[in-house]
């Protein structure tokens, strides 16, 4: 089933099928479901795992209009109901983070647990609002290499650049393999969002923030206002790793989240 239609949207999923209990995977703003392939890899041997592209990005429709990360939250909630999975465990990662943390606010019955990297549960600064509405700008009409130099070093940590740069190249050509039609209009959603710092008081969800130390797009004081603002979370500041950590450090990544699944999540039988 690599096609899933979700709220009028064809969502490409990846599903390991077999598993007692499932993971859900949200990935981060350009990439594709293809950042958690470690994680996934690794984790499949005792969960379901469940890996999709948000739309309009990798193989998932692109769809006309605009939506916001509400909407994307709607639609892992749909997304549950259409694989037949009553609750899961959350694991996003930057964009897939925002999602998360609606989702911990307004959908928290459906959610054993939530792993929420390199992301930020407050609102952009209008900074960084007007620098990121100017690069989609410039995307939408010269494309990726107008501004693909600053993007890199948003994407990953200074050591992950200087130490795989083969791998650095790699996921530059699956990013600016990305369709701007899609990319555009998500990143004016997303980095549009209001601020979800005040929903969360009430979330009871088991929760892991993690970070990556270099990470200068959402650095470790953004994960500390959000683990402040959450009832029931640990933090991990994973070192080494920039704002895209499962790939940068993927054991590292891997062993905090079967850690925690493990040792700190009661799942009913």
């Amino acid at each position: 089933m690599p096609y899933v239609t979700v709220n009028g949207c064809e969502y490409f999923v990846k599903d390991t099928e077999e598993g007692p209990e499932t993971i859900v995977f949200g990935h981060g703003y350009l990439m594709t479901h293809r950042l958690f392939d470690a994680q996934v890899d690794a984790l499949s041997d005792s969960y379901r795992c469940i890996a999709f592209d948000w739309r309009g990005q990798g193989m998932t429709q692109i769809t006309t209009g605009g939506y916001d990360v509400r909407d994307l939250a709607r639609d892992v909630a749909s997304l549950l109901d259409a694989m037949d999975v009553d609750r899961c465990h959350y694991v996003g990662l930057s964009m897939g983070g925002f999602v998360g943390f609606r989702l911990l606010a307004h959908y928290g019955d459906r959610l054993h647990s939530a792993v929420l990297l390199d992301s930020d549960a407050g609102a952009e600064s209008m900074l960084r609002w007007l620098k990121y509405q100017a690069m989609l700008t410039m995307v939408e009409h010269f494309g990726y290499d107008s501004v693909i130099d600053r993007v890199i070093p948003l994407m990953f940590g200074e050591t992950f650049r200087r130490e795989q740069p083969e791998a650095v190249e790699m996921w530059t050509e699956r990013i600016t393999a990305q369709d701007p039609r899609g990319i555009v209009p998500a990143g004016r959603g997303i980095f549009s969002r209001e601020s979800a710092l005040p929903l969360l008081g009430k979330a009871r969800t088991p929760t892991l923030l993690m970070v990556g130390g270099e990470d200068v797009t959402t650095p470790p004081e953004k994960t500390a206002a959000a683990h402040d603002a959450l009832p029931n979370s640990k933090m991990l500041i994973v070192p080494q790793a920039g704002h895209s950590s499962a790939v940068e450090q993927p054991e590292a990544v891997t062993h905090a989240i079967r850690r925690f699944l493990a040792e700190d999540i009661s799942v009913p039988s």
